[in-house]
């Protein structure tokens, strides 16, 4: 069906021109229907031959029509002679024409090779990117196809995910019929990445880290890890770890050659691993086992870059991933790995891995509760929430999956924050409270698990927890009372009263166990057990002084406990499982020596408060504390509470309490949805716990303040009011959630709920299905509803829940590359359409002095019997062996050109730091050019001969020349009728898709110079030849009605484009695109050569009545541009040639120009006052202090650092206020950035500030404001759209929403854009950092650093080669000095994940590598000129050939050699000058306009390349009369006597 399809376009594409090609032969001579038939269908059937032939041979797209379409005609133009008997004498006469007139083929070959070499060239180079990349992609993925992974966006890591999934997807696929043969291989692993550090101390910041199944990878499916002979395999690396007690990695060659580095060197490696507490930064020693080159496996992280290999299962302990991978090699058969082909695999891959899936592996839980019989399902993904999607399913289907169940859907709300009567009640850290202590300015607690204060009893308070399984051992407080420290597992931890907002105060690690802390004397003093020794400290205030001794004491074998205390000697008391030993010091001093202590000796009590008060009866007597801050504090079931009398004044409860199964969770509250909910609670309404009833809250009298834990956690520090309902008992249907008695707090309404959780809607913690089946006795009948609801749920549970996907990475990068390098080569092909456009006005030129030169021949060939069609099959016969035989040279010429554009890449690639680039070409490429370089020949050729047809057999043989018709030529009315309708259609098009598209400045612009080509004619030819017989007037437009017309047409049509462009009411509201500005400046040039074309003959009478110049010059100047005026098409063409090629040049040289005046601050732009930048990723963010000087650099330049920066990252969802989201980069910056300037802003709201420093404060202190990178106020110069998908103004809203927790959400308002080049080194929405951080989780990416002005390098280093951007506004031996201080960062900081660059060399490698390319197309459209040069010659060799008896007769005349030199170089310099001149005005008037539509908005000054405009005019000026130089010194040559010899 597809062939058939095929065959009928081939049938329209070739069927039509056959088929009025044979119409025009019949009309001269009588054909019989056979002869029609084969001379119409027989090229057809060729052509679907060659359209078979040539996609066998790979040849696609639109070169395969255009081939088959040229060997259709070739085929119709050679049948004829065979067919048709006056076409074999035709066909003879034109063989023997190109063999016998071998110059004028030669120039005419020449004139035709342009297309094909500008073709093929375009299409090489093309072919050359595309094979850099393909061999890189080749070498970095080997076997493997598809791969299955996954990205997080809000944490910037890897999806990981089980091996058991994987190793049962890979069952399925080996069952799957469809897949068996196809897929021939898996390979599972993990890809992280790492920092390493050599022994010399040479560093790398990131290395990715490849580890795979060494199991798998002995099916050697893949490739060894280097060379096939001389490389290693995974199972070997994971041998040597099991024997090796350090870890054994091996290397690539590119990373052994980096950091210097041999078989057997120690190094550190650094990564990242992911725990409860968050991202968290680990290192290990490894040792190189052994260096392999970038070969096979190897090059897994590209054939460029260093890599570091370990087997699976020693990543998988190192990085704490226990059983799981995170990527999933696949290896193709060949029959399906290219494109085309290979999609229905990994769609089919993709529908196995969804069927694969359990909802177990998405994280789904699902739990029966047999004394309720009710089913709980939960998720352990994301915030422990099943999705709002999930859940409204399920209710949808609940009566289906289990008949006559009902639902409960339950939402969590951690609290942080309980506040009531102005205390807050959530300040300890476990309800087993151990001791309280009265401080100077707080109530201390201290329990197993942390210890903590609350100022005043009842203020601000500040809490710590250890971790883990570690706990508390003592605690103590210094003698203001203002200071506590405790004794842990690990070390001593002390906070302080006045600071209740740092972590903590001071801080010591310690290799044992802390028993004991004791105060005294400003010291802290603390015993530490270190396995079976005692050591005996003495810490100063801050801890940062340690004294310390060991103890030589007989130790129990079991250490139970060991008290510390200091009066007038240091007592120790050592309790063991049987016995208490006590020792008593003889002096206070940590050199002392300790003796036993013996009975009766002084031994003192421990602290008690004596008082005959009664404590309350809810008290438990562990700790209490009379008349403190208030009241009488106690411990009791809950926590701490505080009375007078008989009546309890406040709680306190912990943070986090015990829940049953759930282990260790936050207080909560409970929302309930469903027809099962146990409690009906409305608006601001809580039905509190009885653990809150000590407070005394009556219904409807009592409030309490509560701050949800999530919003609180990303920085929404708000708290609602709730309104006490009563208080709940044990309600019917609450039973399945009995293990939440201990946490629960109160239940509240869905809508409070959702906002204290920063839930989406219909999202809930926990589902509880009960009744149904569920409820039945019969054990079968209640499995068969709990696998119903398994199996709906697995149904569910594919791989976006899971969050990795099935990519074919070979096929989706060439894809990439593809369209990358075809936006390359198509650049090449638009710029080079140019030249294209000068060569074939180069042949309209040859043939037209061709159709001279044989004008007598063609009027003999006519008069003896030859038709007009078969004058046209002599040019077309002609023309199809030099079309044929150009097209061949012209793709070997490209192919050279490739080549020298090839070399000009690898050194623009070189300057990027790669060597990869590789020259290659596809026979489809080659092939192009001669099938399109012939189709334009011939289409050229054709329309030349319908022109030269038209020949006067009398006026031929007189050798005369045509006059032009003084009626209206049929020609010129049908192009009339033509660009009416065209002007017609444009213009309604226009109002059908509206003014605001993106075409329409094309067709109001295009719909416009129609309607100038259908208005002009009527005024200047046809009304004048109607009413040429009325006056005289008439009659003389009619005699100068076609120059008129010209002149009337071009003038009009620069007024309309360029001119009228900034007055247009309608094009005001409209931006051009590319194709809209490249068929303007054909039109602008073309407008421009009509102008001058008729506007000469009147510049010529006023050059020839000037007396200065006829004194000068004499008869010379008005003879020299007599044959100029006398051939005015030949003329047109020439100057058209030059007119377009510099038109081009300018262009470009005008757009570099553009770039780089307005690319000259991007350097200010992307530092604004920092010098250097440290950059990470998210997965391993920066762990660097703000003071330089704990970075140890042992350089002199650290103390010129004035200013750190610190900017954090994270992804977020933007949406505007049409409720449009996009997701995009979040940057939060501190205050070091801000107060240092920031970046350079472009625009703000004047009331932050009046400087930019000013705007950067005042934002940094707002958290409702927002600076946005410049991709939100530009516009692109293509259709007016904006950079970014959303567009914003000072003032409005933008929404920030988690990508994690769409619930969790900020409004900020714009208050200011940076600078332009903000969106290419910068991007981002900048707040300030502590919403960043705290709300989104931003991570630290990136640091600014900042040297002092007047800073000086070091007098040995060496500053050659180094750019010191004078121009930049900073000194030189800042930027020299920046260079200096970033080798001693990336030597100390590379190990700590830390890239170190100078901001300035990143942004002029961008800016030169953008230059560079625009150079190179600059060369390229320099071609056009050096064919509109050549053409130029080409017209003065032909010119002195044909007017050598015009010579001779000037000469008989007394014309000196010197008038006819002086005669030819004016004549020459003339038609040159003027058409790089009209080149060169309409090219100025277009880069205005460029320059108005684009670079006016973005800030840019209006410059213009005057260097390219002088060179071109004085250069294009010299290389004219260098190319004509010849010829003219032959017609100075020429005697009187050629003229007589002519006759």
């Amino acid at each position: 069906m597809i062939l058939f399809i095929e065959s009928l376009i081939l049938l329209v594409l070739i069927g039509i021109p056959c088929g009025v090609s044979t119409l025009l032969i019949g009309k001269s001579r009588k054909l019989s229907l056979l002869i029609i038939t084969l001379l119409t269908l027989g090229p057809v059937a060729d052509g679907i031959i060659a359209y078979l032939v040539l996609d066998w041979l790979t040849i696609n797209g639109p070169t395969l029509w255009a081939g088959a379409l040229s060997f259709g005609l070739i085929s119709h133009v050679l049948i004829q002679p065979l067919l048709v008997p006056q076409r074999l004498v035709v066909w003879r006469i034109a063989k023997e024409n190109v063999l016998r007139r071998k110059r004028q083929a030669a120039l005419l070959l020449a004139g035709l090779v342009i297309a094909s070499a500008i073709i093929t060239s375009s299409l090489v180079v093309g072919d050359s990117l595309d094979a850099t990349v393909r061999y890189e992609i080749e070498a970095s993925w080997g076997e493997t196809d598809v791969t299955l992974s996954g990205f997080d966006m809000s944490t910037g890591e890897r999806v990981t995910f089980s091996q058991g999934v994987a190793n049962q997807l890979w069952n399925q696929i080996q069952l799957d019929d469809s897949l068996a043969d196809d897929v021939k291989g898996q390979q599972q692993g993990l890809i992280s990445g790492a920092s390493i550090k050599s022994p010399s101390g040479k560093s790398l910041p990131t290395v990715t880290w490849a580890s795979m199944n060494s199991s798998i990878d002995s099916l050697a499916v893949w490739p060894n890890l280097g060379p096939p002979n001389d490389g290693i395999r995974f199972i070997d690396i994971q041998e040597q770890n099991l024997v090796s007690s350090q870890t054994q990695i091996v290397i690539n060659r590119v990373l052994s050659d980096e950091l210097d580095l041999s078989v057997g060197d120690n190094v550190e490696l650094g990564w990242y691993v992911s725990t409860e507490e968050g991202r968290q930064r680990t290192e290990s020693n490894a040792t190189v086992f052994k260096i392999v080159d970038n070969d096979g496996m190897a090059n897994l992280a590209g054939t460029k870059s260093p890599a570091i290999f370990t087997d699976l299962s020693t990543a998988q302990e190192l990085q704490k991933f226990e059983s799981e991978i995170n990527t999933v090699y696949y290896a193709l058969s060949e029959s399906v790995d290219y494109e085309g082909v290979i999609e229905p695999v990994v769609e089919r891959l993709g529908v196995i891995f969804n069927q694969t899936l359990s909802a177990q592996d998405v994280g789904f839980s699902l739990e029966f509760d047999e004394q309720t019989s009710s089913l709980s399902l939960s998720t352990d993904k994301g915030l422990g929430r099943l999705s709002g999607d999930d859940v409204v399913a399920l209710r949808e289907n609940l009566s289906v999956i289990i008949p006559d169940s009902s639902l409960m859907e339950v939402l969590q709300i951690p609290l942080i924050e309980v506040e009531h009567n102005d205390e807050q009640l959530l300040t300890l850290s476990s309800s087993s409270v151990t001791e309280i202590k009265q401080g100077k300015n707080g109530l201390w607690h201290v329990s197993d698990s942390g210890f903590g204060f609350q100022i005043g009893g009842n203020g601000s308070s500040w809490l710590w927890q250890v971790e883990d399984l570690d706990r508390t051992y003592d605690f103590t407080l210094n003698g203001e009372g203002d200071k506590g420290a405790v004794a842990h597992s690990n070390g001593i931890l002390i906070a302080d009263e006045s600071d209740s907002n740092a972590d903590y105060w001071a801080k010591r690690d310690t290799d044992g166990i802390v028993h004991s802390i004791f105060a005294y004397d400003q010291s802290w003093w603390a015993v530490e057990l270190d396995e079976e020794d005692l050591f005996l400290h003495r810490y100063n205030e801050d801890l940062t002084v340690d004294e310390e001794t060991r103890l030589s004491l007989s130790l129990p074998s079991t250490v139970r406990a060991i008290d510390l205390q200091i009066e007038d000697q240091i007592y120790l008391e050592i309790e063991g499982l049987l016995s208490v030993d006590r020792y008593v010091s003889d002096a206070i001093e940590i050199s002392s020596n300790f003796s036993t202590w013996t009975a009766g000796q002084y031994w003192p009590e421990p602290n008690s408060q004596s008082s005959n008060q009664s404590i309350h009866s809810d008290c438990d007597s562990i700790a209490v504390l009379l008349n403190a801050f208030g009241g009488n504090w106690c411990t009791y079931e809950e926590g701490l509470l505080r009375w007078q009398g008989s009546e309890i004044e406040s709680i306190r409860l912990p943070i986090l309490s015990s829940a049953g199964g759930f282990g260790e969770l936050p207080q909560l509250l409970l929302a309930f949805e469903g027809s099962q909910s146990p409690v009906n609670v409305s608006g601001d309404s809580i039905s509190i716990s009885q653990r809150l009833s000590p407070l005394g809250l009556t219904e409807n009298d009592g409030q309490i303040w509560v701050k949800g834990l999530i919003p609180y956690a990303f920085g929404n520090d708000s708290a609602l009011r709730l309104n006490t309902s009563g208080i709940f008992g044990q309600e019917e249907g609450l039973e399945s959630l009995s293990d939440l008695d201990g946490v629960v707090l109160g239940f509240i309404s869905l809508s409070y709920a959702e906002q204290l959780s920063a839930a989406g809607a219909d999202e809930r913690s926990i589902v509880i299905i009960g009744g149904g089946n569920l409820a039945s006795n019969v054990s079968e009948t209640r499995d068969d509803a709990i696998n119903n609801l398994t199996e709906w749920l697995d149904k569910r549970s594919d791989s976006e829940d899971l969050g990795a996907s099935f990519t074919a990475v070979k096929v989706e990068a060439n894809k990439a590359a593809a369209q990358s390098s075809g936006v390359i080569a198509g650049m090449f092909l638009v710029f080079g359409t140019f030249t294209i456009a000068a060569g074939v006005l180069l042949v309209l030129t040859i043939i037209l002095m061709l159709a001279e030169a044989r004008r007598s021949e063609m009027g003999v060939l006519r008069a003896i019997g030859i038709s007009r069609s078969d004058a046209r099959a002599l040019a077309v016969q002609e023309g199809v062996i030099v079309a044929s035989l150009s097209g061949v040279l012209g793709s070997l010429l490209g192919l050279f050109l490739a080549w020298i554009i090839s070399i000009a890449f690898d050194s623009i690639f070189a300057a990027a730091g790669s060597d990869l680039f590789t020259f290659a070409w596809e026979w489809s490429s080659v092939f192009a050019g001669w099938a399109w370089g012939f189709l334009i020949a011939i289409f050229t050729l054709w329309c030349s001969a319908l022109w030269t047809s038209k020949l006067n057999i009398v006026s031929a043989l007189k050798g005369g020349v045509v006059r032009m018709q003084n009626s209206v030529p049929w020609v010129l009315l049908l192009t009339q009728i033509v660009t009416f309708g065209g002007s017609a259609i444009f213009l309604l098009i226009l109002l059908v898709l509206g003014f605001d598209s993106g075409l329409a400045y094309l067709l109001w612009t295009i719909g416009g110079v129609f309607l100038i080509l259908t208005i002009v004619p009527i005024f200047t030819w046809e009304l004048p030849v109607i009413f040429k017989d009325k006056t005289p007037k008439w009659k003389m437009r009619a005699r100068n009605c076609g120059r008129n017309t010209l002149a009337w047409t071009g003038g009009l049509l620069l007024v309309w484009t360029i001119a009228l462009d900034p007055f247009d009411p309608v094009r005001n509201n409209m931006t051009p695109d590319e194709f809209s500005f490249i068929l303007l400046g054909l039109f602008e040039v073309f407008a421009g050569v009509l102008l001058l074309t008729s506007a000469a003959p009147i510049l010529v009478s006023k050059i020839g009545r000037s007396q200065s110049f006829t004194k000068r010059w004499g008869p010379v100047l008005p003879v020299a541009l007599a044959h100029p005026l006398a051939t005015p098409v030949r003329t047109a063409v020439v100057m058209g040639m030059f007119s377009i090629t510099v038109f081009s040049v300018i262009v470009l040289g005008g757009y570099t120009e553009q770039f780089d005046n307005y690319s000259s601050s991007f350097v200010e732009d992307t530092e604004g006052e920092f010098e250097l930048m440290l950059t990470a990723s998210r997965s391993r963010p920066l762990e660097l202090s703000s003071n330089p000087l704990e970075w140890n650099l042992s350089t002199p330049l650290e103390d010129d650092i004035d200013a750190i920066g610190k900017v954090y990252r994270t992804e977020v969802f933007l949406e505007d206020s049409q409720e449009d989201r996009m997701p995009y980069i979040l940057r939060g910056f501190d205050d070091g950035f801000a107060s240092h300037g920031g970046l350079p802003l472009h625009l703000w709201d004047e009331s932050l500030g009046d400087t930019a420093e000013e705007v950067w404060i005042s934002i940094g202190n707002r958290d409702d404001i927002v600076l946005v990178d410049a991709s939100f106020g530009l516009e692109l110069s293509t259709d007016g759209t904006g950079i970014s998908m959303m567009s914003f103004s000072i003032g409005d809203s933008i929404s920030l929403i988690d990508l994690s927790n769409p619930g969790n959400s900020r409004n900020v308002v714009v208050g200011g854009f940076l600078e332009q080049s903000s969106y290419l080194f910068s991007p981002g929405v900048w707040i300030n950092s502590d919403v960043a951080e705290e709300q989104y989780d931003a991570r630290l990416t990136r640091m600014y650093v900042s040297l002092s002005d007047d800073v000086q390098p070091s007098d040995d280093f060496d500053s050659s080669g180094i750019q010191t951007l004078s121009a930049a506004g900073k000194p030189a031996d800042l930027r020299i000095a920046s260079v200096e201080l970033a080798g001693h960062l990336e030597e100390k900081l590379n190990d700590e994940g830390a890239t170190v660059s100078v901001i300035s060399d990143d942004v002029i490698l961008v800016q030169s590598l953008v230059i560079a390319i625009l150079g190179i197309f600059e060369g390229y459209l320099a071609l056009g000129l050096i064919v509109g040069i050549a053409g130029i010659g080409v017209v003065t060799v032909r010119s002195v050939s044909e007017r050598r008896r015009t010579i001779g007769v000037l000469r008989a005349l007394g014309y000196r050699r010197k008038m006819v030199t002086a005669t030819f170089l004016i004549e020459v310099s003339w038609v040159g000058i003027l058409g790089i001149l009209n080149g060169v005005l309409v090219a100025v008037g277009f880069h205005y306009s460029l320059y108005r539509t684009f670079w006016e908005d973005q800030g840019a000054d209006f410059t213009l390349p005057w260097a390219s405009i002088v060179t071109i005019i004085l250069g294009g000026w010299c290389l004219i009369i260098l190319a004509t130089l010849l010829p003219i010194r032959a017609a100075s040559k020429v005697p009187p006597s050629a003229a007589l010899k002519d006759i």
